[in-house]
């Protein structure tokens, strides 16, 4: 023990130390956070790259108790895991490779999950990986060939879940310290050497950062800081896994110790998707929002959720230790808290969450028919012999997209309107396409085959319909294209007809 806290204190010297100098460097560079005045809640610029300052904390003191090997028993311990700590600085030096990146050049959401993916990955053909899920009450779920699936989305799930929470001074840093801790206890019991070592290694790193970056901050984790920890907690809560399924709570403890950011996150992606957003849409109503939004100050928040962290760390310990009965108990108190914070703090009810899901099974069967329907309409217009025969095919197209109006002119070579055709839906009682524009939309699609415009399809829908397509661009695309085409076919017809008579 005497060695491990000997780490844990020289990780947090190193790690003031080095946040002191990277404070420096951030300005230098450039790199800096500025307010938006609107989901960034501080008022002045601030230096991101945190991550730096505790990769440097976490990794000295194991790479000093490789360098002295006679130093303790636990350098021997170290030393035969050296192909296990080398894949995991691999993983961790990515990971921050990939923050710093974001820190100074602002990646897009769909580039970082890509890289997460396949940081993911990397540690999974590198031995972290997740083989059966524990059961508190019996033996551990075999996963079989969803290990590789349920690993990397561990790591990705991890690192997303942090970087969604930093959104507070100390905030990020502070539930990760306590995840921390709660990991160094678990180990402890289980009497994993190498686990408490890596735990108390990242817990002086992030408290030497935290020194910095309580509120008020002068430095931010930036992604390079929140991702990194999130990586971390993934990767250690896989160091002597083994054991821990032995016991039957491998990762269940982490689960819980995790339960702030993993609820946060869970509640914005109900969120977005409840308003039809992307996932990666950033918003002011994650749960340090919301407690903001009621009058607390920033302080005031980071104590209320740290205490939060400590609560869900005792629930895992508890867990840990206790028997059947109790663990029982906890989670079913965890479950009904859970449900509550749902309520509060998402801004969605229940009955919300029915109501969108059934119009998304309507829209989805809505616009499976209207796929159809255009499908069968342009594969059979190559058979139209008239010009009636072709609007006929398209007027159950219009019907089966829930247009309202629909109108085709056809121009004569010089321009002139040759002939029109109008479309109305079935008992909506519009007279023309004014009356479109005035109550609703439409859409004017210009046919044209070969540098040769034949006409125009105008196309409208009132403002009284719901739940509008968003297929509905591209499949009235295609139905133009279509009907460019076969117009031009029919066109020679109609002349000759015409000349006939």
């Amino acid at each position: 023990m005497t060695t491990i806290w000997v780490a844990f204190m020289l990780a947090f010297f190193v790690s003031v130390g080095a946040t002191f100098i990277v404070i420096r460097l951030a300005w230098s560079l450039g790199v800096v956070d500025e307010p938006d005045g609107f989901r960034k809640v501080h008022q002045r610029a601030t230096p991101r790259l945190g991550g730096l300052a505790i990769y440097v904390g976490f990794a000295v003191p194991i790479a000093a108790l490789m360098a002295f090997r006679g130093l303790s028993q636990v350098s021997f311990v170290v030393l035969h895991s050296t192909r296990q700590l080398t894949w995991l600085f691999v993983g961790s030096t990515l990971t921050l490779a990939l923050g710093v990146m974001d820190d100074v050049y602002d990646l897009k959401a769909g580039w970082k999950l890509v890289w997460q993916i396949l940081i993911g990955t990397v540690m999974y053909f590198c031995g972290f990986s997740i083989n059966s899920i524990s059961n508190p009450f019996g033996v551990p779920f075999s996963l079989g060939i969803f290990s590789l699936p349920v690993s990397v989305f561990w790591f990705v799930g991890c690192m997303n879940a942090v970087n969604l929470l930093d959104g507070l001074d100390g905030l990020a840093a502070g539930m990760t310290l306590f995840v921390g801790l709660t990991m160094f206890l678990v180990s402890l019991h289980f009497k994993s050497v190498l686990g408490m070592l890596l735990m108390a290694c990242l817990s002086g790193a992030t408290l030497g950062f935290l020194v910095f970056n309580f509120p008020p901050a002068r430095i931010f984790l930036g992604d390079s800081g929140s991702m990194l920890l999130g990586f971390s907690i993934a990767a250690l809560s896989l160091v002597g896994a083994s054991r821990k399924a032995e016991a039957g709570v491998a990762l269940f403890i982490p689960v819980v110790a995790l339960g702030l950011p993993i609820l946060d996150t869970f509640l914005a992606i109900v969120r977005r998707w409840y308003k039809r957003l992307p996932i990666a849409t950033p918003d002011r109503e994650h749960i340090h929002h919301a407690l903001i939004a009621m009058g607390y100050s920033q302080r005031r928040v980071v104590l209320t959720l740290y205490v939060i962290c400590v609560v869900l760390g005792l629930a895992a310990l508890l867990i840990t230790f206790g028997r059947n009965e109790m663990v029982l108990f906890v989670i079913g108190a965890l479950v009904v808290t859970g449900f509550v914070c749902v309520r509060i703090f998402s801004g969605v009810r229940f009955s919300d969450v029915l109501v969108k899901l059934s119009e998304d099974k309507e829209r989805r069967d809505r616009a499976a028919e209207a796929r159809f329907a255009v499908d069968r309409a342009v594969h059979q217009m190559p058979n139209a012999e008239t010009l009636e025969g072709l609007w006929d095919l398209c007027s159950g197209v219009f019907e089966a997209l829930e247009l309202d109006y629909a109108h085709l002119a056809l121009y004569a070579a010089d321009g002139r309107e040759m002939s029109a055709k109008t479309w109305h839906g079935a008992n909506h009682g519009l007279a023309a396409a004014e009356d479109v524009e005035i109550d609703g939309w439409s859409c004017r699609l210009g046919l044209r085959e070969s540098d040769r415009a034949h006409g125009e399809l105008v196309v409208g829908q009132r403002l009284e319909r719901y739940l509008v397509l968003p297929e509905l661009p591209d499949l009235l695309d295609r139905v133009r294209e279509a009907m460019a085409g076969q117009i031009a076919r029919l066109e020679p017809l109609k002349q000759s007809a015409d000349e006939s008579r």
